[in-house]
């Protein structure tokens, strides 16, 4: 078991400086790919979350971003404005959910398809599909984990 625990402590230490790095390189895409103009990676990232999860409270956004709520509620009135979310039905009153309009959706699919061209050409030739997809898996499996353990 320590062995474990070493190397669970070691993919964490490097999953931090992968997501460190991957997020920098985020911001240089969405800067190079004129998206920046629109939307800033925040947004984007919040739009992606809203997609993912498909309605979102602000509180649950801000909780996701991990950032302060009224930090989600700027974030959300300007995606609002844009027409990329708009409020969906809540049967409590009190709840405000926010979902993806289809201009958001239209949005964040050509969003998603040109950081998906740029990550492609900054990783090159360096992994095969068949590792692309075991990592897509492991992935999958360890949000599952954490999905699960709440």
């Amino acid at each position: 078991m320590e062995n474990v625990d070493k190397t669970i402590e070691e993919a964490i230490i490097k999953f931090q400086i992968v997501m460190l790095h991957l997020n920098k390189e985020i911001v240089d895409i969405v800067k190079e790919t004129g998206l920046s103009n629109l939307l800033s990676r925040e947004q984007i990232e919040a739009m992606r979350i809203i997609k993912t999860e498909g309605k979102v409270t602000i509180n649950e956004l801000a909780r996701l971003q991990n950032i302060f709520k009224t930090a989600a509620s700027k974030r959300i009135a300007k995606l609002e404005e844009m027409g990329y979310v708009q409020r969906a039905h809540s049967d409590n009153k009190r709840i405000k959910l926010i979902k993806l309009s289809d201009e958001g959706e239209v949005f964040l699919k050509k969003a998603t398809a040109v950081m998906t061209e740029a990550v492609k050409d900054r990783l090159g030739n360096k992994f095969t599909a068949e590792e692309v997809h075991h990592f897509v898996d492991q992935l999958t499996h360890i949000d599952n984990a954490f999905r699960e353990h709440k």
